[in-house]
């Protein structure tokens, strides 16, 4: 996975248009398919909760189905990428002290990994406009750099690929 540079404005409606239109399929779809169950199978004295509940998941699972057939269109290419992003640095961050153990004695591959997590956090920060977490990571990111240049490590992103990972599980 490489960084790319996304339009923020771009990003955050498509990612506002997305969740308000999900939340209004998953809404239409759970009542319309519980009041359906509630009027075919439903107890008319009361008491309706598991087919309530049966209409709800359902309509869940079928917004779940609608949703991973549309995300593949390429409307949902920058959320895509914010989505891939996030699940790289998550993964990178689950493993960090073991990545910053590694560049303490000097890995390559450690000072490559880290600086892909620290620009993909920074990225990250500035779609979702956290502007507190941006300024935080950006002192780490240049404490980790001035760390690089001691141990004469090159901290460069570019040649970041997911096999990388493999190095720590």
């Amino acid at each position: 996975m490489e960084l790319q540079q996304i339009d923020k404005l771009i990003y955050k409606q498509k990612q506002r248009k997305v969740g308000i239109i999900g939340c209004l399929i998953f809404a239409a779809l759970g009542l319309s398919i519980s009041a359906a169950l509630r009027h075919y199978y439903g107890n008319p004295e009361g008491e309706n909760m598991a087919v309530n509940l049966a209409g709800v998941l359902t309509g869940l699972l079928i917004t779940i189905a609608i949703f991973s057939q549309l995300v593949k269109k390429p409307y949902f290419d920058e959320l895509r990428y914010g989505w891939n992003l996030k699940r790289q640095a998550l993964k990178i961050q689950n493993h960090r002290h073991r990545w910053e153990k590694l560049l303490e004695e000097g890995n390559d591959t450690a000072a490559i990994v880290l600086a892909f997590y620290y620009q993909a956090t920074l990225q990250l920060q500035s779609l979702d406009g956290n502007e507190f977490g941006y300024n935080e990571s950006k002192e780490r990111e240049a404490q980790f750099l001035s760390q690089c240049e001691t141990l004469g490590l090159k901290a460069d992103a570019d040649q970041f690929s997911i096999d990388m990972l493999l190095l720590v599980k």
